[in-house]
C-alpha cells in the first residue's frame, strides 16, 4: 500500500500507532450498490480509483448486477451506477463480523 499510495497515507507516531491498536468501539458502513470487480494492470497514475488496481463493472457477461435504480428525483444526480442488490449489504455485513471480530456494525448510510 505504501508503494502504491505513498504521501498520501496519513502518518502517526509509534505512540498513536500504539493507543490506536484494538481501540475500535464500532464500525460504521455506507452501503449503495454492488459492483463486480477483476484485476487491473499497474497504471503510472496514482489516485483514489487507480490504485486499486480494479476493473469495476456493474454487469457480468452482460446481465446487470441487480435493478437499477430509477429515479425521478435524478435530473440533477446521475444514479445510473446504483443497482439495488440486497444480497450485497448481507455479504458485507457477514464479512465485517468474521473479519472484525463480530463488533457492533452501524449502517450510516445506504442507497
Amino acid at each position: 500500500m505504501q508503494a502504491l499510495v505513498g504521501s498520501r497515507l496519513p502518518k502517526f507516531t509509534k505512540a498513536e500507532s500504539k493507543m490506536l491498536k484494538g481501540s475500535i468501539d464500532f464500525l460504521g458502513a455506507n452501503y449503495y450498490t454492488s459492483n463486480y470487480e477483476a484485476n487491473a494492470p499497474p497504471s503510472n497514475t496514482s489516485s483514489l480509483f487507480s490504485d486499486a488496481r480494479a476493473n469495476i463493472t456493474t454487469e457480468k457477461n452482460g446481465v446487470p448486477i441487480g435493478t437499477p435504480v430509477i429515479s425521478k428525483l435524478s435530473l440533477f444526480t446521475d444514479v445510473s451506477w446504483l443497482f439495488v442488490y440486497s444480497k450485497g449489504l448481507r455479504d458485507l455485513m457477514l464479512h465485517m463480523k468474521k473479519k472484525h471480530h463480530n463488533p457492533p456494525i452501524y449502517i450510516t448510510e445506504n442507497g
